[in-house]
């Protein structure tokens, strides 16, 4: 337990050896990083699933995964290694924003309004953790942020624009596919959402 007993974390014994092989207590650190989102996002308690995975299950410019459950809160996250991201940088950056990430979703879905349900809610719900998992953790921007060129970003938020009311568009928008005559890259809807969420910040400060 951990944060004032906050959140109840899990560790798989392959992510506990991986880390200590890396130089790092798993606990150690994720509990200097829970302690440190906590103060900043205060919420109901919640539990943590840890684990070691493989290269395909993880993003491959961070080496993370991560999955909050939009009914229970519960957060499932997992590190491991990819190419050109060493094991520090996973541990130090990458998985602490990671956990950022998904307890900011968390507390929304427990205490806030929600996750979803429509395309409006996913880009707002992903953009929000995105600039949480940034302040908290300062460092290069995530890639899924900044996914887009400004004239693609702006083309593609056209045909977005229509379809904010909808709702199962999330897996398209979020995750790339296609949608009638046009092609959604990967990440298309976290960078959208990252720049209403960080224009907003700019307009309100205080926020």
């Amino acid at each position: 337990r951990i944060a004032d007993h906050r959140f109840t974390v899990t560790f798989s014994g392959v992510a506990l050896q991986q880390a200590k092989t890396a130089g790092f207590s798993l606990p150690a650190l994720v509990g200097r990083v829970l302690g440190h989102v906590s103060a900043l996002l205060p919420g109901p308690e919640t539990t943590i699933s840890l684990s070691y995975a493989r290269p395909a299950h993880l993003i491959p410019k961070n080496g993370t995964y991560g999955y909050t459950n939009p009914r229970t809160g519960r957060i499932t996250a997992a590190f491991g290694p990819v190419p050109h991201v060493s094991i520090r940088q996973i541990l130090t950056l990458w998985l602490p924003r990671d956990l950022a990430h998904e307890v900011n979703h968390s507390v929304r879905i427990l205490s806030g309004p929600g996750y979803g349900p429509t395309l409006l809610d996913d880009l707002i719900d992903e953009g929000t953790a995105t600039a949480f998992d940034q302040a908290a953790f300062p460092g290069p921007p995530d890639p899924w942020g900044h996914a887009l060129t400004p004239s693609h970003e702006c083309a593609l938020w056209k045909k977005t624009a229509p379809q904010l009311g909808s709702a199962g568009l999330d897996d398209i928008w979020l995750y790339g596919g296609s949608s009638g005559s046009y092609d959604v890259p990967d990440w298309t809807g976290f960078t959208i959402g990252y720049h209403i969420v960080s224009d907003y910040q700019k307009h309100h400060p205080q926020a």
